[in-house]
């Protein structure tokens, strides 16, 4: 696989970033801040969505607007992307996210929950496109994955952060409004507290700076070659995630009856092992394997944890398999999307983030409707089911990575400057 070294060196060979080490540090600190707002949301959307009456099948369905929210707003965030700053396209994505938040606090039919849930997907894709481009732009080296490490496990600690409180605020919210934990209004007003708070992670934006985005590209069969690669290890991945992750507070739910508050607890125990692994393995496997060998490794590692999960009737174990799970993949996600980053063009970059995300997000959406159709049959077995298809793509996923870039050397930073004159 891999030279990390040679791809280290061409890094550093290129001409400095546009953009500063702090405009990264500034984005990675807003996203933790948007993280906790929005966790807190996101953990009850599911409860919410029950609340109204809705079954699993139409569960999977809500679930899955948000993905196909993404391929909703891929269009914009590339024309976004390449015309705006990255602040102003990362402004732009965050007023559409608000956007859904509001429909979802507001309506109770199905149609319109799912353009709400719709228009979440779409302001995430236009953020997380500009802001995962303007990290790449501002660093280098083993400083881009140690960077979207750092990126990976301040969200996590935000979303332990959030969870921990979401799985107690319903009680308190609900006496105040003389309703139950699990009553719509309740859940709503919890999803609103997140989302004020998620306002706040507008502040650091406002100190990133607005050089134009560097010139540049890669050859168009470099450039094609890439996308389809690194679009099917999304789609593998996608699928995988679809089928379980999004499902993981049900999960506790159902299968061990735990309430709530239990089921924050878990999750929060989750984020803070995935924070572990995302910074640890940017400060010491990255270095010692080198970009792709660290990924592969940490995804292959996490499946029989997932299986552990799968077939424990423990909740207590379920939470410690699921836990090195999500710590070897947290682990593994900075050093993807550095190597997918490192390998294109700074003007290309925020572009491949939305063609990627769209692979992955319809992939999501595909395996979300169908896990819920496997649980609506299968009743609480059906998780099982879940994550076995969650190991299976995660395994085809690790065999496509080792497949297609063994020996791959990233020219992106240099692409920036002077065109590639060859394939990688």
């Amino acid at each position: 696989m891999g030279n990390s070294r040679a791809s280290t060196s061409l890094s550093e060979r290129a001409s400095p970033p546009a953009l500063r080490r702090l405009d990264a540090t500034l984005y990675v600190l807003a996203s933790g801040l948007a993280g906790l707002g929005l966790g807190i949301a996101l953990f009850y959307l599911n409860f919410l969505y029950r609340a109204l009456g809705f079954d699993a099948r139409a569960i999977g369905l809500l679930s899955a607007a948000q993905a196909l929210g993404v391929v909703t707003g891929a269009l914009p965030a590339t024309f976004l992307s390449r015309r705006l700053p990255r602040r102003s396209a990362i402004f732009i994505g965050g007023s559409v996210t608000a956007v859904g938040l509001v429909g979802i606090l507001t309506q109770g039919e199905l149609a319109l929950l799912f353009v709400s849930a719709t228009l979440l997907g779409a302001g995430g894709i236009v953020v997380a496109s500009s802001g995962t481009a303007l990290v790449a732009d501002a660093t280098s080296g083993l400083d881009r994955p140690r960077m979207f490490g750092r990126q990976v496990a301040l969200g996590a600690l935000a979303s332990f952060v959030a969870i921990s409180v979401a799985g107690a605020l319903a009680a308190p919210v609900g006496a105040f409004l003389g309703r139950a934990p699990g009553d719509a209004l309740t859940i709503r007003a919890v999803i609103a507290i997140g989302g004020l708070l998620a306002i706040v992670s507008a502040f650091p934006i406002l100190f990133v700076r607005t050089p134009p985005i560097a010139p540049g590209r890669l050859d168009p069969p470099h450039r094609r070659r890439l996308l389809l690669r690194f679009a099917a290890i999304e789609i593998a991945f996608g699928f995988g995630a679809g089928s379980f992750l999004p499902f993981q507070n049900l999960f506790f739910a159902d299968r061990f009856g735990l309430s709530i508050a239990g089921v924050g607890v878990a999750l929060g125990a989750l984020a803070v092992a995935g924070s572990a692994g995302a910074l640890l393995s940017g400060r010491y496997l990255v270095p010692r394997l080198g970009t792709t060998r660290a990924a592969v490794a940490s995804v292959l590692a996490s499946l029989p944890f997932a299986l552990a999960a799968a077939l424990t009737g423990d909740p207590l174990v379920a939470v410690a398999a699921l836990g090195v799970r999500a710590a070897l993949m947290y682990g593994a996600s900075p050093a993807v999307t550095a190597l997918q980053q490192s390998s294109f063009a700074p003007a290309e970059r925020a572009g491949v983030v939305v063609l990627v995300a769209i692979a992955w997000n319809g992939a999501n959406a595909v395996g979300a409707t169908l896990s819920g159709l496997v649980r609506a049959e299968l009743g609480t077995a059906g998780y099982t089911a879940n994550l076995g298809i969650l190991i299976a793509a995660y395994a085809c996923a690790a065999v496509l990575i080792v497949s297609f870039f063994r020996g791959h050397e990233p020219r992106g930073d240099s692409a920036g400057v002077h065109p590639a004159d060859s394939p990688a």
